[in-house]
């Protein structure tokens, strides 16, 4: 069940990317202080890569799938998520995040006026978008246009909606004209993925990034300053986030002859150069070992 400070930090989230909105959805904040148990529903809005949108059957027509916050689930995201999975079959890991919305609502919808004081009543809905990641299985879903009446409201925000998945998280295979790796070591912290491993250095998408490719060069130009001499992509790949969404990663392969010693990083404990045959006596994160492998057998490196 979402906390009241989580739904404030949502809400103040969007309000910065539309600030326009903010005497509309003042009642919305108010009431995040009055209102007992469960304060919002939470609304998927699923866009297919032919930009079709995932329908499921209301007492008034085709409709979004849509349910209230349960106990067990993290956050609002994944109480959309849950209303996908229970009303239309298709698993968190089917779908993805947007890069035009990411973990941000797409639209947040108040109650009307005369409701928004009645008992355990929800005072307003929000909507996460989400593309597919995976063609679902023998599931049978209903699909209808993004210009459908349940979107109308939605105008400009569901027209960026292009269905295309995209890589939100990126990392850089590092290597220097000696045939050395530039591994990353990770601080050993709680709660992070592999904590006290040597991994690659990366990140994830960001709103003003246009590409892949830019995130990969902010991430590294914001950890440690490592401007690549040249920058290839190396491999596509998938992995499920916490909520059980595919992320696509895309991993690039980066030449780069600088001195770690001199960099300043903002993340981790050591940027270290390794040969290929020490990396495998080290604690990795990740399949680093595959993808110095598949680096090793490109044409371009060879």
């Amino acid at each position: 069940m979402p906390s009241r400070s989580e739904l404030r930090s949502l809400l103040t989230s969007y309000l910065t990317r539309h600030p326009d909105e903010s005497d509309r959805l003042a009642p919305v904040e108010a009431a995040l202080d009055t209102t007992h148990g469960s304060p919002m529903t939470c609304t998927a809005v699923v866009v297919s890569p032919d930009r079709q949108v995932l329908h499921v059957p209301t007492p008034t027509g085709p409709g979004l799938p849509s349910t209230r916050p349960e106990s067990g689930d993290r956050g609002p995201l994944s109480t959309a998520l849950r209303a996908v999975h229970e009303q239309t079959g298709i698993r968190p890991a089917d779908l993805c995040l947007t890069p035009q919305y990411l973990r941000i609502p797409i639209d947040i919808a108040p109650a009307p006026a005369s409701i928004t004081t009645t008992p355990d009543v929800p005072v307003a809905d929000l909507r996460f978008a989400f593309y597919l990641a995976h063609t679902p299985g023998t599931t049978e879903t209903s699909w209808g246009s993004l210009a459908d009446a349940c979107l109308a409201e939605l105008g400009s925000k569901a027209a960026v909606l292009n269905g295309q998945a995209a890589p939100l998280n990126t990392s850089a295979l590092i290597y220097n004209s000696r045939g050395e790796y530039l591994l990353h070591l990770r601080d050993m912290r709680e709660g992070i993925w592999a904590p006290g491993c040597w991994a690659l250095p990366g990140g994830g998408h960001e709103p003003g990034d246009r590409a892949p490719e830019d995130t990969i060069r902010r991430e590294l130009q914001e950890e440690a300053g490592i401007v690549p001499e040249r920058l290839e992509k190396l491999l596509d790949t998938g992995i499920q986030d916490s909520d059980g969404l595919t992320m696509p990663v895309r991993t690039y392969a980066a030449l780069w002859n600088g001195d770690p010693s001199r960099l300043h990083l903002t993340e981790g404990v050591m940027l270290a150069w390794f040969p290929p045959d020490t990396v495998p006596r080290l604690r990795l994160g990740g399949d680093i070992l595959d993808l110095i492998h598949r680096h090793t057998r490109t044409p371009a490196h060879g």
